[in-house]
């Protein structure tokens, strides 16, 4: 006996436009709540020059035939930070909690790139010195203006201004972004 599945389409969060990001079939609707998307931002807007960052989404809520998520993260793919680590340069990886102004707890991991090779010593105030400013900077904004500024570099940028007073720094980039 066949089963009749349904085509339900896909749509981003409010703060991307609520644009088509997919379709899939499912037997129920249920089973499609908690389903995680992956989408690249090229796919959601006009944003060409981020093709290596990957939006995540989970499905909430199903309504007729239509499937709306919220932002759960961001990922980096790992080609691009293979490209940004080049010999004679240091890597420096910093993993933290967050809390937003509206209260949202955000895991962030920011990875630096240091023009030369440093000691460790050199590396731990880098890494104290990401996030402190990445603190200041959390707590004054809420999620969806804190996304849109990854998105646009503007936390990047400032990480970057604030660190090459420590010493000289290659790239800042937001590997990972997840909501807890």
């Amino acid at each position: 006996m066949a089963v009749k599945k349904t085509w339900y389409e896909i749509v981003a969060p409010k703060m991307f436009g609520e644009v088509p990001i997919g379709e899939t079939l499912v037997f129920e609707p249920k089973n499609l709540i908690g389903r995680n998307i992956k989408v690249n931002l090229t796919d959601l807007g006009k944003e060409y020059s981020k093709f290596f960052m990957k939006m995540v989404f989970k499905v909430d809520n199903v309504e007729k035939n239509r499937a709306s998520t919220r932002f759960v993260g961001h990922d980096v793919t790992s080609e691009r930070i293979y490209r940004m680590v080049q010999r004679r340069a240091r890597r420096v990886d910093c993993i933290a909690d967050f809390t937003t102004a509206d209260k949202q707890k955000i895991r962030l991991k920011i990875i630096a790139i240091l023009t030369r090779r440093v000691g460790t010593s050199i590396k731990d105030v880098v890494r104290a010195k990401i996030k402190e400013v990445t603190e200041k900077y959390v707590s004054n904004i809420e999620l969806e203006p804190l996304v849109k500024s990854i998105i646009a570099d503007h936390l990047q940028r400032t990480i970057k201004e604030e660190c090459k007073k420590i010493y000289p720094i290659g790239q800042v980039e937001l590997r990972k972004s997840e909501l807890l």
